[in-house]
């Protein structure tokens, strides 16, 4: 073993060679290994990207415009508070004028924030319950060309919109034109209420409002409170305008709250929008119960005419009586556009599905009792459509 170790000795290199030498005494070949990694000189480990210039673009205390570049991160590092926002890398930038300012939000401590104070003297957060200050960037002008300049201005775009705009508003101005006339013919020959001309003009234009509000989903109830609350709004701002005095408020406020009630327990707005007569709660619940048992009796589990669809039409639109989700609820039960198969009228069963008789509808249905498909046939009377 030791004479072995000694001639297979490793020779290796000193610090300045690269080349190792390797005697083996079995074959007495010289093998020969060069170095393939370079010492110096090497640019593989010097590539690498620009730096990119994150961090605070703007300090405690600098005053930035909207737009300006606040803080450029990456990831939340710090949130965006008061009149600032963030951009999609999260960059936050300021949205009003003012003085930068980082703070901590009391409701969330371990987080930094970064705001924009309106005012130098201003801190930040601004109190939890106080109001939070504004930049309205109105300056009032004196001079009349000027104002009216600057109030007859509109952006191209708006400006380009006009003609549409006209046509729309002359298309609804003519619609409640139409409208008001009609409510005002049926109150002079349906209703006798006895008024003036100032109190009649004022009941056309509240039944008017009340009809709007309740075509958008209020209920009727509702639309009377909000026609009354708009009209008291609207007297309470001619007062702090000085159109009216504050007497003459009071006068006319009154006036309206009692005007209002008198001409809502003679007149109402059925579920069309339509005056008709006022119904109590107790009768109109009575009207319900009898017109619902007519439905039921009459009209269920049988084939429907064309007769029949008017009637039961009639009913379900008496005015005054039922609101649009129960107009609609009974329509669902009573004139479905398919029939029940209760209808055994309607019902064909044991037919050829391939060669069906005449005026029969193929149809199938799933069997409760043998919990398969059936295939039946309906007859034209069961599609009411």
């Amino acid at each position: 073993m030791s004479f072995l170790k000694q001639v297979g000795r490793l020779i290796r290199p000193n610090e300045y060679s690269s080349t190792i030498f390797q005697t083996s005494f079995l074959n007495n070949i010289t093998q020969l290994r060069t170095a393939t990694k370079r010492a110096a000189g090497s640019k593989t480990n010097k590539n690498d990207s620009a730096g990119r210039r994150l961090g605070p673009k703007a300090y405690e205390g600098h005053f930035v415009k909207p737009g300006q570049i606040i803080m450029r991160q990456r990831g939340t590092k710090i949130h965006p508070g008061e009149n600032v926002d963030i951009g999609k890398d999260h960059t936050i930038f300021a949205i009003e004028p003012g003085y930068v300012r980082f703070y901590y939000d009391p409701f969330h401590p371990l987080r930094k924030y970064v705001g924009v104070a309106l005012r130098k003297d201003l801190n930040l957060p601004t109190p939890h319950f106080s109001p939070r200050v504004r930049r309205f960037g109105y300056e009032k002008i004196t001079d009349p060309a000027e104002a009216e300049k600057e109030e007859n201005h509109m952006s191209r775009k708006e400006y380009l919109q006009q003609p549409e705009l006209e046509k729309i508003r002359q298309e609804k101005q003519q619609d409640e034109n139409q409208k008001a006339s009609i409510f005002e013919n049926t109150l002079s020959t349906q209703f006798t209420l006895n008024l003036n001309e100032a109190d009649f003009q004022l009941a056309v234009n509240r039944l008017l409002n009340i009809s709007q509000l309740t075509n958008i989903g209020q209920t009727l109830e509702e639309a009377e409170a909000q026609s009354t609350y708009n009209y008291i709004f609207d007297l309470k701002l001619s007062c702090k305008k000085g159109e009216i005095t504050l007497e003459e408020y009071s006068n006319l406020k009154m006036h309206y709250i009692q005007f209002a009630q008198t001409l809502d327990r003679k007149v109402t707005i059925d579920a069309q929008g339509n005056p008709c007569a006022f119904v109590a709660p107790k009768d109109k619940k009575e009207k319900q119960d009898e017109i619902l048992g007519r439905l039921e009796k009459e009209f269920s589990n049988r084939v429907i005419s064309e007769k029949d669809k008017e009637t039961i039409s009639d009913l379900i639109m008496t005015p005054g009586i039922y609101n649009k989700s129960q107009q609609a609820h009974l329509k669902d039960r009573f004139l479905p556009s398919v029939l029940p198969l209760t209808v055994k009228q309607t019902v064909v069963e044991n037919i050829d599905p391939k060669k069906p008789p005449k005026g029969v509808t193929v149809t199938r249905i799933f069997d409760e009792d043998t919990k398969q498909i059936k295939v039946i046939g309906r007859t034209k009377e069961a599609f009411i459509g």
